[in-house]
Order: C-alpha cells, then structure tokens, then sequence
C-alpha cells in the first residue's frame, strides 16, 4: 500500500502542463559549433549544471534537483544538439527527469529558455526580446503548426521599435507606441536586459502577457497569448 502511495506522489508530481515546451530549437548566425559548444559549457555551468558528455555534435549537462517533501532526488539531463549548416549553426535543446537511474518522462524546458536565449544573444548579438523557438509546435492535436513568434522589440523608454508581419503582437500593438507596464510591472523598473529575459521567460511558459500601451496619445490595456 506503502508503494501504491508513493508511486501515485511521483505521478502527481511528474506531471507537466500540456502547453510546456519540451524542445526548444534556434539558428545561431556565423557562427561555429565549437564555439556554441564552449558557450554553451560557460552558461550552463554558470548555473550549476554539471558536463556529462561532450562529442562533436552535441553536449550534455546534468543536474539533481530534491523535492522536498518526500526528498525524492530528481536527476534532470539536458542535451544540446550543435548541428552547422550553411555557415550557421542550429542548436536544439531537450531535457529527460530520471529517478533511480530510469529516464521517466521528458521534462518541460522553460526553466532553460532564458539561457538558450543568452547563449544565442552572446553569440550572434540577436535581440533576447527578439529570439523565439523555431521548434514545430509538439503539442496534441497541433496539426504540426510552427508556433507564433511575439515579434515584438522594444527600444529605450518603452517605445516598440519593430513589430514582425504575422506575429503575435502585429495587429495589437504599433511601432511607436509606448509600453508602460507588463503584467502589472513597470517598464521602469528593469533594464533593457532584464525585461527582455521577463519576456522571453514568460512567452515561452506559454503565460499572457498584459501590456498598459499608449498608442497616439491614449493608454489602453493590450492582452497577447501565445495561441496553443
């Protein structure tokens, strides 16, 4: 009985909301894969992660994390794929949860996304606010769609310097409006670094984002959800 407890506890605690990204791929720009590779090893470990193994496509890191309450030791592994084309390289990122050395699921990655989003920043000078998973979208049901990008940059003081044709924010938001607060925060209380990681950490969690814009002189509310 003691068993078919703890057992129902691990499923509980294994389950992942369905919108969660599980892969998350980006084109870095002139670049080569070693390189990638090497800033990839500096990012990660920055954060804690452990080398598992490195070969000429891939690296992979690892990482236990404890759940507290019934102190089950969750061993996350990540696997960055390095693959270069046409001068460019495209890098795709995993991560599999294993417990008691068994790989049971494959683990949501949007705790990373910030990260990728640096290595490819660093590299390649993109934009955070401006990078977005080029996976196909994985979920049920998707039909296999590629997911909306935000497409959405902002520039100093709030001000929306680029919105991309067929994206998420075109239609709702205009070059030129002003941004004053995202999800009841003020744009005056980060830096250009800072809201560019919010935003691209909450796009890829799949959570709205509700903007206070000012668009020719008058504020309005402004909603925009990535469409699952």
């Amino acid at each position: 009985m003691k068993k078919l407890f703890l057992l129902i506890v691990l499923i509980l605690l294994m389950t992942t909301p369905s919108h969660a990204a599980k892969l998350f791929v980006v084109t870095i720009k002139e670049v080569k894969p070693e390189t990638v590779q090497d800033t990839l090893i500096e990012v990660f470990t920055g954060k804690n992660f452990t080398i598992d193994e490195v070969d000429s496509y891939k690296v992979t890191f690892v990482k236990s994390f404890t759940h507290g309450l019934l102190e089950v030791t969750r061993l996350n592994t990540v696997k960055c794929n390095v693959i270069a084309r046409d001068g460019n390289v495209k890098l795709m990122v995993t991560q599999h949860e294993v417990i008691g050395g068994q790989t049971l699921r494959q683990r949501s990655i949007d705790h990373l996304i910030p990260m990728i989003v640096e290595v490819k920043n660093m590299l390649d000078g993109t934009p955070v606010d401006a990078i977005e998973n080029e996976a196909v979208d994985q979920l049920p049901n998707s039909g296999n769609k590629r997911e909306k990008k935000l497409g959405l940059t902002i520039g100093d003081n709030g001000r929306v310097t680029n919105i991309e044709a067929g994206s998420a924010a075109h239609g709702k938001i205009t070059i030129g409006d002003i941004i004053y607060e995202i999800n009841g925060i003020s744009i005056n209380d980060m830096d250009k670094t800072a809201l560019r990681t919010y935003i691209a950490n909450k796009w890829g969690a799949g959570a709205s984002l509700i903007m206070m814009v000012e668009h020719e002189g008058e504020k309005k509310i402004v909603s925009i959800k990535k469409e699952n």
